[in-house]
């Protein structure tokens, strides 16, 4: 345990390390080059390389230095770790919260999210930034569980003018609370035809948006969020074929909603 703790610490504990481990992953190369690449002394390089080569993760012949396999893959591990930490850091507010599905995902593709938590100067901050995506964007897939009435309003209103093309998959049994109520159906008509019922918990509230996918977070474990605590948002390809993925397979196992259950409101919306 000692010694491998001490092998990570070489990396660990110098920047430098990980820089000219990193430079000599691209090939064959000397002491000056590194040393150019990387920003450190040559003396630091030189130290590197010295201790490298002690470990067996570095060779050299003449003034030229590569790794060894080993290097190779200390290095390729290090990274997978360090990047991993960098993923975990960046949603440290939120992380400890995120659905179950969503902790398939490799964590490293997570380094980049961007995420919007509120905050006392601004308590409706994740909403206020979904309703924006609503509004500026083209196409949207959703898989809820519950659909808030200002969301769902804003949804209406963009698809109604020709803005947004728009499906999504939600809990059947939340759709059964909009039959006897027509004022909170309203909003519905205007996308109901494009809609469909999972007979089930989806444990998960995500957004497919313009290729970007939109997790909401929520302290009760994705448990028919209300309010949350907060958004996540990433555009990272194996982030998004994961949402992709998940969407078409509640999707399969879901019907249709038929629009004529909806009640009319008195307003006579339509």
């Amino acid at each position: 345990m000692e010694s491998a703790l001490e092998a990570i610490q070489f990396f660990a504990n110098s920047a430098n390390s990980v820089r000219v481990f990193e430079a000599l992953a691209n090939g064959v190369t000397t002491s000056s080059t590194l040393a150019e690449h990387t920003g450190a002394s040559r003396s630091t390089v030189a130290r590197i390389l010295t201790e490298g080569e002690s470990r067996g993760w570095v060779e050299s012949e003449g003034s030229r230095y590569e790794l060894t396999y080993m290097g190779e893959l200390m290095i390729e591990e290090f990274h997978t770790y360090l990047e991993t930490v960098k993923g975990a850091q960046q949603l440290k507010d939120v992380i400890n919260y995120l659905p179950e599905p969503a902790r398939e995902l490799d964590i490293r593709h997570l380094r980049d999210a961007k995420i919007t938590t509120p905050s006392e100067e601004w308590p409706q901050a994740h909403f206020n930034r979904a309703l924006e995506l609503y509004r500026t964007s083209e196409t949207y897939r959703g898989l809820t569980q519950v659909a808030p009435e200002m969301i769902v309003q804003t949804l209406a209103d963009v698809v109604e003018r020709g803005q947004l093309e728009l499906e999504g998959v939600i809990e059947a049994e939340f759709i059964e609370e909009l039959v006897d109520n027509p004022e909170q159906a309203a909003p519905w008509h205007a996308f109901a035809d494009q809609v469909w019922l999972y007979d089930g918990h989806i444990p998960v509230n995500m957004h497919l948006i313009d290729g970007r996918v939109v997790l909401w977070i929520d302290r009760a474990g994705g448990n028919r969020v209300r309010g949350g605590e907060g958004l996540l948002e990433s555009e990272h390809p194996a982030v998004v074929s994961w949402a992709e993925s998940l969407y078409r397979e509640y999707k399969s196992e879901a019907e249709p909603l038929d629009p004529t259950r909806l009640p009319e409101a008195q307003s006579g919306r339509s």
